[in-house]
């Protein structure tokens, strides 16, 4: 919701019974389809759980192998097996490699990228966007399960 709106709660007792009747249909029917797609997401889960297994181990033991035999790609008829590294890049210490950004004027060391809870802050405040940012919002439901029911 917009932040500048208010929640608004319909009690069921200001709808018509008709109304009222199709919303409570449609609550219920969302609550289990929800139901239904966990129910199946776990379901294959426990069904893949034993591939998942064999593939975890059939890949530690082609690292194994190729990290033995200095490898780093296997071909074969059936495919071909290769290495890659992905790299992240934390920081330990956000203000000292601010520092040496700046003082080295090593800009290229940064990801540029607007924080939104800054920038939702900054409209809040200012009543404006901060130049050359655009803020987007999605709406979206939720339904939550009657207390008690199952």
């Amino acid at each position: 919701m917009p932040e500048n709106s208010q929640d608004v709660t319909v009690e069921p007792a200001t709808l018509g019974s008709a109304v009222q009747a199709k919303v409570e249909q449609r609550i219920g029917q969302y609550v289990e389809c929800r139901d239904a797609i966990a129910r199946a997401k776990d379901e294959f889960e426990k069904s893949i759980a034993p591939l998942v297994d064999l593939q975890n181990k059939l890949t530690g033991w082609l690292q194994r192998f190729m990290e033995t035999n200095g490898a780093t790609s296997i071909k074969s008829k059936q495919g071909t097996c290769y290495a890659s590294t992905r790299y992240t890049a934390s920081l330990a210490d956000p203000e000292a490699f601010m520092k040496y950004v700046i003082s080295n004027q090593q800009f290229d060391l940064l990801d540029r990228k607007a924080n939104v809870t800054a920038v939702k802050d900054h409209v809040k405040e200012k009543g404006a966007l901060p130049p050359g940012v655009n803020l987007s919002a999605i709406e979206t439901i939720g339904v939550r399960r009657a207390p008690g029911s199952k």
